[in-house]
């Protein structure tokens, strides 16, 4: 033990680098979280740019770093290590397949933002199999067959806030009046969602179909942020829309802001939502 803590900057790296490559994501945690001065060993490799490229295209060296949370949280505080990653498929591909890899980007907005701006490694990171995945399940109601549809108003109970999340373009929320509206998703947890496809009511042009909407997320549906304002029209073709908010919430709602007839009431005939599950 008296060897280890007598150990330089160099000999630490040194058994660092040999641990990683060794893909041994076990020890590499237990040295990091057992002995402060392996941490700053290993800030001396993060912010390394020829120690990280390496690293970054080994799949074997990456395995053990998205296998430690202590590796993980380094990386994202890095701007060298975290540029190297997103740009390496063989380093999103290892983080992709690691809950607490994923579970690190997803709580980092930095580190969510490095990897949106990417659109290889985003693509990658949206289908990983690290975490569960969740969406907005077909509702046959506003309750069933789990978690909670709801709106600011309904024209009638034939345009509930369900009908805008039952997998039919046949059926359509529509509100009672003039915007601003909201349709919201309840999940029966906290979820990250980085997909969200609207599906307006009509073709370009029609009065009812929005214009102009915000994204907002919240955990106890008084408090509601605001994730992001798009300024479009939805049609009656789908329309994709990727988010990269950091944490998980249970609350999603898509706040209206304006339609295209300006005072007519918006019409949403889909709404999915698809993400990733809060681990345990």
């Amino acid at each position: 033990m008296a060897k280890i803590f007598s150990l330089s900057i160099q000999e630490r790296k040194d058994i660092l680098l040999q641990v990683i490559f060794g893909g041994n994501g076990q020890k590499l945690e237990s040295l990091l979280s057992n002995n402060p001065k392996f941490s700053v060993a290993l800030y001396y490799i993060v912010t390394d740019s020829t120690a990280m490229n390496a690293v970054a295209n080994s799949s074997t060296a990456m395995n053990a770093i998205a296998a430690s949370s202590t590796a993980m949280n380094a990386v994202i505080n890095s701007q060298t290590a975290l540029n190297a990653v997103v740009n390496s498929s063989t380093a999103m591909n290892a983080i992709a397949a690691s809950s607490t890899a994923m579970n690190a980007i997803i709580n980092s907005q930095t580190a969510l933002n490095a990897v949106k701006n990417n659109s290889t490694a985003w693509n990658i990171f949206i289908n990983g199999t690290g975490l569960t995945n969740k969406q907005a399940p077909t509702m046959t109601s506003n309750t069933a067959p789990e978690g909670t549809a709801s709106a600011s108003s309904i024209q009638s109970s034939s345009y509930d806030a369900f009908k805008a999340l039952d997998k039919n373009t046949g059926t359509q929320w529509r509100a009672a009046s003039g915007p601003p509206q909201w349709l919201q998703y309840q999940f029966t947890s906290q979820v990250f969602v980085h997909t969200i496809q609207i599906t307006g009511a009509g073709t370009s042009g029609n009065q009812n179909n929005p214009n102009s909407i915000t994204i907002q997320v919240s955990n106890d549906n008084i408090n509601f942020v605001d994730v992001a304002t798009f300024n479009q029209e939805f049609t009656s073709t789908a329309t994709t829309l990727y988010i990269a908010y950091a944490n998980y919430f249970q609350y999603w709602r898509v706040k209206v802001n304006t339609t295209v007839g300006g005072t007519n009431a918006p019409y949403i005939a889909e709404l999915n939502l698809v993400g990733f599950l809060k681990p345990a």
